[in-house]
């Protein structure tokens, strides 16, 4: 690892930082210098800039290379004026605004397509489109399909409820807009490259924080090939995952507004190309999935989306769902490092299919790949013969018991999430289901219940637990929705809200006790899972209810205040670093307000509610009876959180005015209509 920016075989560094340069002034000549440790200035040592000597020679080359390229774009594109083509300043068109330039009119536009801006473009001020969680609206469209599963159609039934545009976009213009286009971010980032310590610690961040749930590399193997770089040439097949690995870390440890982020993902992002589609080898796989659940924690979703499919698509090419021939040589490392990589394609595309609420593409029926086992590799090589499984925490705990939770939340999924609102459910099908899940938790390892674990388990255990919180409970609130018989409805809609209170509990407790396990990563799954279960309970209010004096009714709802309470409490403290929590806060605050101007509105005059009957409550599971004049009402939003906020009694879109959350626009029948419609 070199000390310093100075190569030997290239030109000396600079011993005057950027910024002294600039005004001027002596510089200390060390980074960071005194002038810039004073006024905190970023201290860049660059390297004087190459100048091509102007002689004859050099200018001979400098004409046969222009002749060259110019022959070369003929040849390319015979009918090109290049003379034309150097005074057009109009950069190409992408994404929905190639429409215009393709003579389409663009409100012919499908409404599913989509685009989403690079993150490789720091100065480039994004239009505001999905979370990542596919939890809560944009204001426009152009965010693709998502289904009734996906977070936000919870509320699309409920209008109104969301304030105006929040201080959030504006203030990421401001920082857009105040970066110092002195900076030159290729700078930055070489800068930053030569620097072992900034390296080390995203490199140690991604593997102490994200690997550990998501196994997709072996440490030892990528840490071996880290110290050996310099001697790989830099377009090699190993530096996109290289720079992933980085822009991931550097996520993790919570730099997201500086370039530096920006370009880790676009030096991996330009070491990608089309030649990577023409081979499937196990290390594009890896790349796949990496920048894909990067992107859709980066709020990027729709791009993920593609590029956890490419990773699905040559996960089957290269057979990861086949176990080895039984002629096979002894079962390497190597073998168990395919069956970890496609048992993680596999909780991407469940995972990624239940935010989004479309399809999940992966089926139990063709899989003969076993399960990884709980092996501590650390020290072995791919050559290696497999070391005996461990009874303590390891790499790949938390996928293994990921892994069984998402075939079971598959078949939920498909079951009862996101069948067709006309069928029938009996009971005992979500009963069954509902068994496997509690089977399941039983049948984890003791260290998943344990106090004394290492630090590093403890989020992942943690979020393997919230997600089958998070699936049980929209287990029982998607039966409640096809119940038929009152009493069915009552054990699903009890259930239900059982698990929500429940969930809230774990989520608020971790954050409570464990505040310096909470990481950026963790944050967005507990910002999630919190966010969802505290609508579960706070529709109740969004629906005629009994007054509190009214035996276990009252119990109930004080029991669901105080939850909704923990909960808000919770989401405060983690917008402190994560700005979808602060837009789940903002929903929480329209729900509360208009819930609460609803119940004085329900008022008689004398201050006292008038006669509800017994079952006042139970009649809100059934829809309401559809009239020849009712129009199913569109929202500016996705269908997200749709499913949580059916029959309550908003006219109006809960999402008006709040930017930053996912939209699709889905009437019943999945009869998608456009926003000015």
């Amino acid at each position: 690892m070199p000390k310093s920016l100075t190569s030997t075989s290239g030109p000396h560094e600079l011993r005057a930082c950027t910024e002294c340069r600039k005004r001027k002034s002596k510089c200390s000549g060390t980074p960071p210098c005194s002038y810039c440790s004073r006024a905190s200035k970023p201290c860049i040592f660059g390297r004087p800039s190459l100048r091509t000597p102007l002689t004859r020679k050099n200018m001979d080359q400098i004409e046969r290379r222009c002749a060259s390229l110019t022959a070369l774009l003929h040849r390319l594109n015979p009918d090109v004026d290049i003379e034309d083509a150097l005074k057009t300043t109009t950069v190409p068109p992408r994404g929905l605004q190639a429409a215009a330039y393709d003579g389409v009119n663009p409100a012919s536009v499908d409404e599913f397509e989509w685009s989403e801006s690079s993150l490789g473009s720091p100065g480039e001020l994004r239009r505001v489109g999905l979370d990542g969680m596919a939890s809560l609206p944009t204001g426009g469209t152009e965010a693709g399909y998502l289904g009734s599963s996906a977070g936000s159609s919870i509320l699309r039934t409920v209008p109104g409820l969301i304030p105006e545009q929040s201080g959030l976009e504006t203030n990421r213009r401001k920082q857009v807009s105040s970066e110092d286009p002195s900076q030159n971010p290729d700078l930055l980032l070489q800068a930053h490259l030569g620097t072992s310590t900034i390296l080390d610690d995203l490199v140690n961040a991604y593997f102490t924080y994200y690997n550990t749930s998501y196994p997709i590399l072996h440490e030892s193997t990528f840490r071996q090939q880290y110290q050996n770089r310099h001697r790989l040439p830099d377009r090699s097949s190993w530096h996109p995952i290289f720079y992933i690995v980085l822009a991931i870390g550097n996520w993790i440890l919570g730099g997201t507004s500086g370039s530096r982020e920006c370009q880790y993902y676009s030096a991996a992002r330009s070491r990608m190309s089309m030649h990577m589609l023409e081979s499937g080898t196990l290390l594009t796989v890896q790349v796949f999935l990496l920048i894909g659940n990067y992107l859709q924690k980066r709020d990027r979703p729709n791009t993920g989306y593609n590029f956890i499919g490419i990773a699905y698509r040559m996960a089957l090419g290269l057979g990861l769902h086949r176990e080895p021939p039984a002629g096979a040589k002894t079962d390497s490392l190597f073998h168990e490092r395919r069956r970890v990589v496609w048992w993680i394609v596999y909780c991407f595309d469940s995972g990624f299919g239940i935010t989004t609420g479309r399809p999940v593409m992966a089926s139990d029926s063709f899989i003969e790949t076993c399960l990884p086992r709980n092996i501590d590799d650390s020290a072995c090589a791919l050559t290696s013969i497999l070391p005996t499984p461990s009874d303590r925490p390891t790499t790949y705990s938390a996928i293994i018991a990921h892994a069984r939770l998402a075939s079971i939340g598959n078949n939920i999924y498909s079951n009862v999430i996101s069948a067709p609102k006309e069928n029938i459910l009996d009971l005992k099908i979500s009963r069954s289901l509902d068994h496997r899940l509690k089977a399941w938790r039983l049948s984890l390892p003791v260290y998943f219940s344990a106090q004394d674990v290492p630090d590093w388990f403890r989020g992942p255990r943690a979020v393997v637990g919230w997600k089958e919180q998070n699936i049980r409970m929209m287990l029982w609130w998607g039966s409640q929705r096809l119940c038929r018989i009152l009493s069915d409805g009552e054990e699903a809609q009890n259930m239900c809200h059982y698990v929500a209170i429940e969930t809230i509990q774990d989520i608020t407790t971790f954050c409570l006790d464990y505040r310096d396990n909470i990481h950026v990563g963790l944050s967005w799954y507990a910002t999630y899972f919190l966010f969802q279960a505290t609508i579960v309970l706070s529709i109740h209010y969004l629906r005629p209810h009994q007054p509190l004096d009214m035996g276990p009714d009252s119990v109930n709802q004080e029991l669901w205040a105080l939850s909704i309470s923990r909960a808000r409490d919770c989401l405060a403290q983690l917008s402190q670093n994560n700005e979808a929590a602060s837009r789940c806060l903002a929903v929480l605050e329209r729900i509360r307000d208009q819930s609460e101007r609803s119940q004085q509105s329900s008022l008689t005059p004398s201050g006292t509610r008038p006669n509800a009957s017994v079952h006042a409550d139970h009649t809100q599971l059934q829809p309401a009876l559809a009239t020849e004049d009712t129009v199913p009402t569109t929202f500016a939003i996705d269908p997200a959180l749709q499913i949580l906020f059916q029959d309550t009694s908003w006219n109006n879109d809960i999402f008006e005015g709040l930017q930053g959350f996912p939209i699709t626009d889905e009437v019943e029948a999945f009869d998608y209509m456009p926003s000015n419609a």
